[in-house]
């Protein structure tokens, strides 16, 4: 606490709040914290340090004579032990049972918190300052600067406060309101002249020791020396990269995990979606403000030329209390932040290794007991296998416990819809958790989009080809082996454009040869935004099925999404991200339904185009003609000229193509993630192994929801509601192979069956696209009728069930990613997209 007074200007405290944990009042450290409140042990003013005379009674006031000090903290020049009054800056908070450091922090913050908002109230504080938060270990001390040098918090508000102190004329930086640069941890654009902004600092650690005289010793950390964990996710030392070091001519650097002095904005605190009470140790408070930082915010950086040092007095803590991370907090810590996004074969790997280090504990202790010389011998195989199965028990039990943890309280709850995946951190942050012994090959392996290892790449027909994670299973497995590959080189279809379904579409002048901008929408998107306040409250309203599916199961994957991007942005990726062209259908009496697309889901698509009776360049709609009157008992023909007309202007510029009804919506991110999954390359490239990007054919994939006509499975379709997607292989095969010879000039409305019909002729049948849990993905209703339907006693009672395949019922129906709903109309479409994208 001392050092804090001492190596800080006193005008810039707002608070100090000691937490003595276990520990009730004692009186001879409450008169030394009374001392350094009042100024009677060396504190900082501006640049000068000093140390006040012994008047307890000027504690909280000042004498009726004295000079009162300027704005600055200033004083005369009387000496250094001068008497002027402080206003209290300590608060003191002790708990006489142990409560942990995580909830220690926690308290210690909802005190801050209280106090700034009575600043706020007394108009002692503005709502736009910011608070710069420190966490300080009580066996640390901060390092003290050279006398009219910088001090830790000047580096650290420059680093936390986005607008560079040249700007403002401030060169000690501000706690006014700064205003964000755009950079961000990831995007690795650090430029010397102004550090890369992170959401926290972690101070330059110097360890204390005593020579033989008696002399304290400081031994300075090296620049690029940062802390990591190693497979049981204790602290292991670590180094910065090189390409990390150059990217701010070593004067900052990331940080995987924070370590003994960690500032922040309070903003950012309060922002964390995890907060664990149950972490008790300082090492497992540190891992979870790690990966909040990281997962959730923007990360950490080392200043290694800035005053932002800490001493450690390495004999002040036991080891538990600085690093020792009990099994069952590794099992809450992995069951909050390696749950999904691939995640389990890491957690598995990690929960492995503490239960194997536990066991060899085990082993060990009972060799001693026994006699066998403390474990020295050679292991036998009985040995051998009694460690295997102690390793097996102590990880089953580690597993129950992260299983139990989720029904705690405090517990962290939806992550993976808040923060950056486990996965994206291994690969962007610390990356040596690829290389821990369990769970980094797998790492590798759901990696090889960026990380390129040879050891799973085999050879085949001269070129290279992926293993998969996971092998399709066998009913997935059959649809795909059913199918032939397809060439993918386009062939040209159109007759000259003379006759249907090639004809093409015409301009708003009606002459034929139109030729639809398709990214139009995409690079100039209307604003979405709800019309006033009462629109706002009534679309937003709380309580109804469709609210309980979106919150409760529905969720946009944004997390993968935005990490997709970034990997595709910077080149980490393999292969580029999948370009999905989006198709709409309507006729003009409808074109009121198309704004509400066009300000929601539609402009995520890569290519956006509505096919109408009418065409309107500034609303998107384009006039396809077909044979046949325009009529719904006439759809199969619309729907041949459409998908020919995407053929013949599109096809070679996307890889995926959607096609829905006007009250169709679209979750683009989901669909994305899907169509990019392995699963789904896997499956386009035959099942066997995975494409490497030089292949010249590709297995058809006809997607969406699978129905039974009339319950008979062996004539599926996918329901139009809420649309279907094709791979290239697919909608080449339907347009140039299909469509000559499959019911060429049959006019009917059952466009859906009429497309599944004419690809069952040439053995594409459709996939099966649930989720790994058994959730649809395509639903033809509204999320809240997924909800409360319920089929009756004899499904054939009801077409719905009588036509589903293999399906949940209730909140499980839907997937948690699903990727399109029907009967969208214009409110619910932006009802929907409020609550799924956090605008309600």
């Amino acid at each position: 606490v001392e050092s804090v007074f001492r190596t800080t200007d006193r005008n810039r405290i707002f608070a100090v709040t000691v937490v003595m944990d276990g520990r009730g009042k004692v009186g001879e450290f409450e008169a030394k914290l009374d001392d350094i409140d009042a100024g009677r042990t060396a504190h900082r003013h501006g640049d000068r340090v000093h140390t006040h005379d012994h008047h307890p009674q000027w504690k909280g006031g000042k004498k009726a004579d004295e000079k009162k000090d300027d704005a600055h903290g200033e004083e005369e020049e009387d000496g250094e032990k001068e008497a002027h009054a402080h206003s209290e800056k300590i608060h003191a908070i002790y708990n006489h049972e142990t409560i942990g450091t995580s909830a220690s922090r926690k308290e210690a913050v909802q005190f801050v918190n209280i106090l700034a908002k009575d600043h706020e109230a007394a108009g002692l504080k503005s709502p736009e300052e910011d608070l710069i938060l420190l966490f300080l270990r009580c066996d640390a001390r901060l390092k003290e600067s050279e006398e009219g040098r910088r001090t830790w918090l000047d580096d650290v508000t420059d680093a936390l406060i986005l607008t560079p102190p040249e700007e403002n004329g401030d060169p000690a930086g501000s706690i006014g309101d700064p205003k964000k640069t755009n950079a961000s941890p990831e995007s690795g654009n650090v430029q010397s002249q102004q550090l890369q902004p992170a959401n926290a600092v972690s101070f330059n650690v110097f360890f204390s020791s005593t020579d033989r005289e008696g002399n304290v010793v400081l031994h300075p950390p090296r620049v690029g020396d940062t802390l990591g964990f190693d497979d049981e996710l204790l602290p292991l030392p670590s180094k910065a990269t090189a390409q990390d070091m150059s990217m701010s001519n070593g004067e900052s650097y990331p940080a995987p995990v924070t370590n003994v002095a960690t500032a922040l904005r309070l903003a950012t605190y309060n922002a964390f979606p995890a907060s664990d009470d149950r972490l008790a140790n300082h090492y497992a408070a540190d891992l979870e403000l790690s990966f909040n930082l990281w997962m959730c915010a923007d990360g950490i950086d080392i200043l290694s030329s800035s005053a932002a040092d800490v001493i450690v007095d390495p004999r002040a803590l036991s080891p538990y209390e600085k690093a020792e991370l009990p099994g069952p907090l590794v099992a809450r810590l992995v069951s909050a932040w390696m749950s999904g996004h691939g995640d389990d074969a890491i957690a598995s790997g990690i929960l492995g290794a503490v239960a194997k280090s536990s066991a060899t504990a085990w082993q060990q202790k009972k060799q001693q007991q026994d006699g066998d010389g403390g474990g020295m011998k050679d292991h036998t195989t009985s040995d051998q296998r009694e460690l295997a199965d102690k390793t097996l028990e102590m990880k089953n039990v580690l597993v129950r416990i992260a299983s139990e943890a989720k029904q705690s309280d405090s517990f962290p709850t939806g992550l993976a819809k808040k923060c950056r995946p486990f996965l994206w951190y291994a690969a962007n942050v610390h990356t040596k958790i690829l290389e821990f012994p369990e769970g980094g090959m797998a790492y590798r392996r759901l990696l090889h989009s960026e990380i390129e290892q040879q050891e799973h790449l085999i050879e085949s027909s001269e070129e290279e080809s992926l293993l998969p994670s996971e092998p399709l299973d066998e009913a997935r497995m059959a649809i795909v082996a059913k199918a032939s590959p397809v060439k993918l080189a386009y062939v040209d279809a159109s007759g000259g454009h003379v006759a249907h379904p090639h004809k093409g579409a015409t301009d708003e002048n009606g002459r034929f040869g139109y030729v639809h901008d398709e990214t139009a929408l995409r690079l100039d998107p209307p604003r979405f935004e709800f019309a006033n306040d009462d629109e706002h409250a009534r679309l937003c309203k709380k309580g109804d099925p469709n609210w309980k599916m979106l919150t409760e199961k529905v969720y946009v994957d944004l997390t993968n999404h935005e990490a997709a991007e970034r990997r595709a942005e910077h080149g980490l990726a393999r292969k580029k991200r999948a370009k999905i062209f989006c198709l709409v259908y309507t006729i003009e009496k409808y074109h009121d339904r198309i704004p509400a697309i066009r300000e929601t889901w539609g402009p995520k698509c890569d290519g956006f185009m509505v096919a109408s009776t009418k065409t309107d360049k500034k609303l998107g709609t384009v006039n396809i003609p077909h044979e046949g009157p325009e009529e719904y008992n006439n759809i199969w023909q619309k729907v041949r000229s459409m998908w020919s007309y995407i053929y013949d202007n599109y096809y070679e510029k996307y890889d995926y193509f959607h096609i829905g009804g006007d009250d169709l919506y679209l979750l683009v991110e989901n669909l994305r993630l899907y169509l990019e999954s392995e699963e789904i390359q896997l499956a386009s490239n035959g099942g066997q192994t995975l494409p490497n990007g030089s292949e010249d054919e590709q297995t058809p994939l006809f997607m969406g929801r699978r129905f039974a006509e009339g319950g008979n499975r062996a004539r599926m379709f996918i329901s139009g509601g809420s649309g279907y997607t094709m791979n290239k292989a697919a909608l080449k095969t339907l347009v140039v192979d299909g469509f000559p010879t499959c019911f060429p000039h049959m006019h009917t409305f059952s466009e859906d069956v009429m497309v599944a019909t004419c690809l069952r002729k040439m053995d594409i049948v459709p996939y099966d696209t649930k989720d790994e849990a058994g959730g649809e993905r395509y639903m033809p209703f509204q999320p809240g009728h997924h909800l409360t339907y319920h089929p009756p006693k004899n499904p054939k009672d009801d077409w719905y069930s009588n036509y589903s395949v293999d399906v949940k019922w209730g909140i499980d129906h839907c997937a948690a990613k699903s990727v399109a709903f029907h009967y969208i109309k214009e409110d619910l479409m932006k009802r929907m997209h409020g609550i799924l994208y956090h605008y309600c």
